[in-house]
């Protein structure tokens, strides 16, 4: 198992950039080539918590440096990968069941010495980078990259880390990787096409329940948590782990979370919502009565907008393409000036829902099949409303296609 890396692919791209092979230490790139988590070091967010080694030539395994306390499940899930340790905090150790009879700290010793521990043996307070990249360098050396140019996750390294790592890898190239990564993890595997499938239909369940149960009289706290009890119902027995983040605008001019509905109030419901670390976005907007003519004006602007730009989504247009046509078509109908950044994004596993490419003017990124792609036409207008058309699409050779049941016009509720 190699997580969700197509190393076809990885190789390509590894060929393209001149690089020999992939280092990468960013938590989310660690459960993204291995399919498991980082563990607890992974939290500090530093270089050296782990390494995942991918090289160019697909003759050779992965390479995985892990914290001492994960090894022995990551063994489980990927035996075929080259995996060395390194020692962190948490002490852990095996009752030895050989010294039964003996008392429980003799047999806990027992235990602790099994494994070859040199005497003297300290853990650090958290975890050393130079003992993960010692190991890191063991794995280059079996695989016969100790003198390669290699690509590491720079976007992620702290400055003072990425010297260390120099240090210590003196034979080593190391350059920037990160382009190479964003673009292989661009195309979506089966099972990450899955996981975001997921978050939408577990999404609009959420969304379903809000727009049935939602009053006017009810903070705007209550609203969101009529959402997260239809996300719960609807994942209930899923084997993935579940969590949502929402973005809820409510009224003409944004209220605090303990304010309270009021009818004419607009409500822009930005919900992501994350299964097995990938995260799915999508935007609907309702109203509490019917809006008033501006309203209903401001939303048909933004969906007609939508419908302009998703005709352009097409496998072999630029996103700055897409980007141009959304902003044209928004001129058209009287927002000459409106300046959007991006409409649309790349969605899957990151530290945010929004992640590389963007749908944005000075994007040179060409449309490809099994791109999962979020495309939005926000219109945040204070006094007025904020409204959000949000759908994720997969990109299939005849075009996108929607991974969204709900419709796109505006829903009136309460």
């Amino acid at each position: 198992m190699t997580g969700f890396v197509d190393r076809e692919r990885a190789a390509q791209l590894m060929e393209r950039a001149g690089i020999e092979a992939l280092v990468l230490c960013a938590p989310e790139a660690f459960h993204y080539a291995t399919g498991a988590s980082l563990g607890p070091a992974g939290l500090f967010r530093r270089a050296g918590a782990g390494f995942v080694v991918i090289p160019a030539g697909q003759d050779r395994p992965i390479g995985v440096v892990v914290a001492d306390f994960n090894a022995a499940q990551l063994r489980r899930v990927m035996p075929d990968a080259v995996i060395r340790s390194h020692p962190i905090w948490i002490e852990t150790a095996t009752l030895d069941a050989s010294t039964s009879g003996h008392g429980v700290a003799q047999r806990i010793e027992a235990g602790l010495a099994s494994p070859g521990r040199a005497p003297g043996f300290s853990r650090p307070a958290t975890f050393e980078l130079a003992n993960s990249v010692r190991a890191l360098k063991e794995i280059l050396n079996g695989f016969g990259l100790d003198r390669a140019k290699i690509g590491v996750d720079l976007d992620f390294i702290p400055a003072a880390d990425f010297s260390v790592m120099q240090a210590l890898l003196p034979g080593c190239t190391m350059v920037d990787g990160s382009a190479v990564l964003d673009r292989l993890r661009a195309i979506k595997s089966p099972r990450e096409i899955d996981l975001l499938q997921q978050g939408i239909i577990l999404s609009e369940a959420g969304l379903d329940r809000l727009q049935v149960d939602a009053m006017a009289g009810m903070r705007q706290a209550d609203l969101v948590a009529l959402y997260r009890e239809g996300v719960a119902t609807a994942a209930a027995g899923l084997a993935h782990p579940v969590a949502t983040v929402e973005y809820v605008t409510l009224g003409a001019r944004a209220k605090g979370a303990d304010a309270k509905a009021m009818p004419g109030d607009p409500l822009k419901c930005d919900m992501v919502c994350t299964v097995g670390g990938y995260a799915s976005d999508m935007s609907r907007n309702y109203i509490f009565g019917p809006p008033s003519a501006e309203q209903a004006e401001l939303h048909a602007i933004a969906e007609r907008a939508f419908e302009d730009g998703l005709a352009s989504l097409v496998p072999g247009n630029s996103l700055g393409h897409v980007h141009r046509i959304a902003t044209d078509s928004l001129a058209r109908q009287g927002l000459r000036s409106y300046s959007r950044g991006h409409f649309g994004h790349g969605v899957g596993q990151s530290v945010f829902s929004e992640q590389w490419p963007f749908i944005a003017a000075d994007s040179d990124v060409v449309i490809e099949a099994g791109m999962v792609l979020a495309f939005e036409i926000p219109l945040y207008i204070d006094g007025l409303a904020s409204f959000n058309l949000e759908d994720q699409f997969l990109i299939t050779p005849d075009g996108p296609v929607a991974m969204n049941r709900l419709p796109r016009r505006l829903e009136r509720i309460g």
